[in-house]
């Protein structure tokens, strides 16, 4: 008989069981397994993501990042983009962006761009998301989250929680990003949610932190390993770049 997910939110990522009550007020059903996002280039705003990204170097620490590299965040939704599945949840690849490797669970190969950050942000928490399936979770975050305790704290607690697989209808989607912050090295994406909820649309934005580590995007686990500490609830998407699959 497997053992029971553990009935703590605050100890495990929001998307690690298949559903919810956040409060009386705001019903949050999350499960990481959303809809990645790749951007495509659109105008004289926002950077060309159709040319090939150059070789991956990452600078030493304290070294100015290379100039070439493009830095401009885009402000409208990527147009390039397959949407397949992982699990039940939908998610993009990007011809420009990545992933450009996907085998044994895991997606990997993003371009060195705010791009390829965005499209790794959602790629890698979906992969990384309870729902997806011990085989996507548990490689994701051991080959593509930074070492650490709080890496190790988060790989426990999916270890520890057993199986109970979500239900149609019941996961939160992707609706939108924004670009928190972002250099070279390190990329602060809020991806917001949708909750699968009637009536007033329900969202909640989490707050991923990527770094550009052996030539690729690397997700760095929440602090203790608990999603819930970068993640808040709202009821617009005010300041948010509204997609998601249709």
């Amino acid at each position: 008989m497997p053992r029971s997910a553990p009935q703590d939110f605050a100890d495990r990522p929001p998307w690690t069981r298949p559903g919810f009550l956040a409060s009386a007020a705001l019903v949050l059903v999350v499960v990481i397994a959303g809809v990645v996002v790749a951007i495509a280039s659109r105008g004289d705003d926002r950077t060309d993501a159709t040319s090939t990204p150059p070789p991956a170097t990452l600078a030493p620490s304290g070294a100015t990042p290379p100039q070439n590299l493009p830095t401009a965040v885009p402000t409208v939704p990527p147009t390039d983009v397959q949407w397949g599945l992982v699990g039940q949840s939908a998610v993009p690849v990007s011809s420009t962006a990545g992933p450009s490797r996907v085998s044994s669970g895991t997606a990997a190969g993003y371009a060195h761009t705010p791009d390829g950050a965005l499209i790794a942000a959602a790629q890698l928490s979906i992969r990384a998301g309870f729902s997806a399936g011990r085989q996507s979770w548990e490689p994701t975050i051991e080959q593509q989250f930074e070492p650490g305790a709080d890496r190790d704290r988060l790989l426990a607690v999916l270890r520890d929680a057993g199986d109970a697989p979500a239900q149609p209808g019941e996961l939160s989607q992707i609706a939108g990003f924004s670009y928190q912050s972002y250099t070279p090295d390190t990329a602060v994406i809020g991806l917001a949610f949708r909750a699968p909820v009637a009536g007033t649309p329900r969202y909640h934005v989490l707050s991923v932190t990527l770094r550009w580590r052996e030539g690729d995007w690397r997700m760095v686990a929440p602090p203790g390993g608990a999603w819930t500490s970068v993640n808040r609830q709202t009821t617009d998407l005010v300041g948010v770049v509204e997609w998601g699959a249709r």
